[in-house]
Formats: C-alpha cells, sequence, structure tokens
C-alpha cells in the first residue's frame, strides 16, 4: 500500500506493524513507523494528513482506526464497524468507509482528524455493497467506490440524505481505491487490471492502464508533482507522470 503524506513522503506497508517511509524526490528509504498490536492480515488501508502531521491505519479485526504522529505517539479509536478505506479531507478530516454486516447496511463516519471525535455519520443505501473507498468532492457529496462483481460494481455519489446518482460506464469490477486529479476521478478497478478515469459527472473516459501484471488496490496523487501513485498486490509501486502520460515503476 502506497500514499503521500505532505507531498514529501511514499508510505508503505512492509511487514507487521511497520510502515516504511521513502523520500519521494528519489524513493530512499528514510525510516519506519511502528503501530503495535497491527498485524498484517487486519491492515486495510492508510492515509495520511499533512494538518495533523499523522498517517492513520484502519484494523478490521479490532474495528479501529490507528493514528500516528511522526513523533511516534499512537492513538486507538474504536469505530465499532469493520474500517475498509480511508480518506483525508481537505479541511483535515478524516473519511471512513465501513462495510455492512450482520444485516446492518454500511457507512461512511467522518472523524476528526486530531482526537477522533464524529463529525457526521451516513447510513448507506442497502444496495451499496462492499463499499471499499470513499472521497469527498469540491462540490460536498461524498463519491463511494463499491461492489464486488460486474453487476454491483459502481461509482455512487452519497449525500448526508441517502445516494443521489451512479454509475456503471466502463463496467467496473470491484474498484478498490479513488484520486481525484486534473479534474478527473481515477479508479482502481483491480478485478479489471487496470486503471480507470472518469469525469464528475461518472462518465467512463479513458483507462489510463491496463492489462497491469497485478491487481492495482492503492491509489495517491501527488498535485505539487503530477504524479499518480498505484500500489498493487504485489507490492509494487508504479508511479505515473500525468502531465506527460510516462510511467515508470519503482520501490
Amino acid at each position: 500500500m502506497t500514499l503521500l503524506y505532505n507531498e514529501l513522503y511514499v508510505l508503505r506497508q512492509r511487514r507487521v506493524n511497520q510502515v516504511d517511509i521513502y523520500s519521494a524526490t528519489d524513493f530512499t528509504p528514510l525510516r519506519p513507523l511502528s503501530v503495535p498490536r497491527l498485524q498484517n492480515a487486519c491492515f486495510m488501508d492508510i492515509a495520511s494528513c499533512a494538518k495533523h502531521r499523522c498517517v492513520y491505519m484502519s484494523d478490521i479485526c479490532n474495528t479501529c482506526i490507528h493514528r500516528v504522529g511522526l513523533d511516534s505517539r499512537v492513538s486507538r479509536w474504536p469505530v465499532g464497524i469493520v474500517p475498509w478505506g480511508l480518506s483525508v479531507t481537505r479541511s483535515g478530516s478524516l473519511l471512513v468507509t465501513c462495510s455492512h454486516q450482520e444485516g446492518r447496511n454500511g457507512k461512511l463516519i467522518e472523524l476528526n482528524g486530531d482526537d477522533g471525535q464524529r463529525v457526521r455519520e451516513i447510513i448507506l443505501q442497502a444496495d451499496i455493497l462492499s463499499p471499499w473507498h470513499a472521497t469527498l468532492l469540491d462540490n460536498g457529496q461524498y463519491l463511494v467506490c463499491h461492489g464486488d462483481l460486474p453487476e454491483n460494481s459502481r461509482l455512487t455519489k452519497v449525500t448526508d440524505e441517502g445516494k443521489v446518482e451512479e454509475s456503471n460506464a466502463g463496467r467496473l469490477k470491484e474498484p478498490r481505491h479513488l484520486a481525484v486529479a486534473d479534474e478527473l476521478v481515477f479508479v482502481a478497478d483491480s478485478w479489471n487490471d487496470r486503471i480507470a478515469a472518469f469525469d464528475p459527472s461518472l462518465n467512463y473516459v479513458y483507462n489510463l492502464m491496463s492489462r497491469m501484471p497485478s491487481r492495482p488496490e492503492r491509489l495517491c496523487f501527488d498535485k505539487a508533482m503530477g504524479r499518480l501513485y498505484v500500489g498493487q498486490s504485489g507490492g509494487v509501486v508504479i508511479v505515473v507522470q500525468l502531465d506527460t502520460r510516462r510511467s515508470d515503476t519503482h520501490l
């Protein structure tokens, strides 16, 4: 898994209880972050916040979020339901996508990025299955990628009142992660082995990458450098320079 921290660092899960930090300039290793009680099989997603100078990790076994500051202080925030995807909003709050279970619908939970207090909780409609990841758009709507089969894999816009628009354009199959860049939404279309681009109206535009050797599972956009970081299931991180449409493999 990979993400960008403050447009300076790339983070990557490497071994049990540890995330390694790399320079985003030359990809040299800098230092590790250790997270007690977070096992590899429980580690679902990772996000970072420049405002709070910390990293968040979702733990599906203990149904909690681990917050790790760059000073190595660790906080543990219970969420009461299995947390899957994480993203940080422009205001610095943490958006958590929670799975449906035991007959209960999935949820979007927005947490204060500093202390973990709940800012907002949205119960997703029953047809939003396997909500993998979400992001907050500039218009105040949440965009969710969800589903595990072609019949139910979707992109869906959600407000506080519920679903407002959805699209299955592009024939997604288990879309796992989102990144918004250059007025496009990039989707890690996991079981189609590609990165698909959509416009703000959720119309399919093109494939940024296709026939990838390993399933894409994580995306992060570096606005300063115009790079899209793609984390694959095999542990490889691909760096795509969006302004030249040139891709290079690193790490």
